[in-house]
């Protein structure tokens, strides 16, 4: 219960081990996961690949530490934009702010987590990273729903449960959106739709 288990990993993160995860990422969103090579990041870095093998020990661990650290930072500006505002309501608003941060960062998480999602169908060694992932977000959508429960806009809700909902719907309205032609231009109305249908699921779950 409680927050995100995320913050104590990260914080034990150095300036090098930031700016390769950083560095990672960028390059998962150009040659997807079975495309990037541990030498295509010390590369990006101009350092050998040594490096990269001295922080990280194998790809898989880099790959891990990569997606800890770009769903901290989701979970980090949900849990700021929470404490600003006051209602419930207020509250699932704030967190679809902060989900929905620009059409290309978007973009880019998304392309990213598709690729990571279709890897582990093909090879089980990735599904620590599928599961690392499921966890961090319905762990931050569930803190979000026990509020709402607490101060009684959503009574029927169940937190644990109906946060695999709530990232259902999430997810699905972005993969909708990855496939729109005017993608930037479509971007604002599919945000406002989720925090529509996010609130209407989550004041009547059981409807």
């Amino acid at each position: 219960m409680g927050r995100p288990r995320i913050a104590n990993k990260e914080e034990r993160f150095t300036a090098k081990h930031e700016e390769i995860v950083r560095a990672t990422y960028r390059l998962l969103a150009e040659k997807g996961l079975h495309g990037l090579t541990l030498q295509d990041v010390a590369d990006a870095l101009d350092v050998s690949k040594g490096v990269i093998l001295y922080y990280f020990k194998t790809k898989e661990r880099l790959l891990l530490a990569t997606w800890r650290w770009v769903l901290s930072r989701v979970a980090r500006r949900i849990q700021e934009a929470l404490g600003r505002w006051a209602t419930p309501e207020e509250k699932v608003a704030a967190m679809v702010e902060a989900i929905f941060i620009s059409p290309e960062a978007n973009r880019t998480f998304y392309l990213t987590f598709l690729d990571l999602v279709g890897a582990v169908a093909r090879n089980p060694t990735f599904a620590s990273l599928a599961e690392e992932a499921r966890r961090i977000e319905e762990e931050t959508y569930a803190e979000v729903i026990r509020l709402g429960v607490q101060e009684g806009a959503f009574p029927q809700a169940k937190p644990e449960e109906d946060a695999k909902i709530v990232r259902g719907l999430i997810d699905g309205l972005f993969l909708q959106w990855l496939q729109e032609k005017d993608w930037r231009g479509a971007h604002a109305l599919y945000k406002e739709a989720c925090r529509r249908s996010l609130l209407r699921y989550l004041r009547c779950p059981e409807a």
